[in-house]
């Protein structure tokens, strides 16, 4: 009997996140289970209010900051300059000081934000060394659609000083 092989879709469903070395217990987080979940299609379906009402923008780039002041950043590892770069791309769309950043990405950096600063999404915050995995999930899937705006944002950062 022939082996078919799977869809892709059956081969992106199995990708996972795992803790990192050191520690005592593994937690696999499917991507399939984070996109799915009712916290991600909130945040998603909430970014472009977001995007057109400065209060909330604020509020959000103010909560972000507030959280990366007590995060563990070993679940984000590489994305750690990328999720700042986020919080501070948000700050300056905010402030009208950037806006060459498509509609589509801006809305995807702020679903992003909606969810890292969310407690209660796939692993609450509260779960010890667990808690922030789905969030760093998170922000690695944004990088895949946002990351080349986000280096244009860093450049452009970079030659305003």
């Amino acid at each position: 009997m022939k082996k078919s092989k799977p869809s892709p879709n059956a081969v992106r469903s199995k990708k996972k996140a795992v803790v990192g070395p050191g520690a005592k217990h593994k937690i696999q987080v499917n991507q399939d289970e984070i996109t799915r979940s009712a916290a991600f299609r909130n945040a998603a379906s909430d970014a472009e209010s977001y995007a057109k009402d400065p209060k909330r923008l604020r509020k959000l780039f103010e909560d972000a900051i507030g959280k990366i002041n007590h995060l563990p950043r070993g679940p984000f590892a590489e994305t750690w300059p990328y999720l700042m770069a986020m919080i501070r791309l948000i700050r300056a769309y905010h402030k009208g000081e950037y806006r060459d950043i498509s509609a589509r990405n801006l809305h995807a950096v702020i679903s992003a934000l909606i969810y890292f600063v969310s407690p209660f999404d796939v692993i609450p915050d509260a779960v010890p060394v667990f808690g922030h995995i789905d969030d760093a999930l998170v922000v690695r899937l944004a990088l895949k659609s946002v990351g080349a705006e986000l280096d244009t944002f860093m450049a452009w950062e970079t030659s305003k000083v």
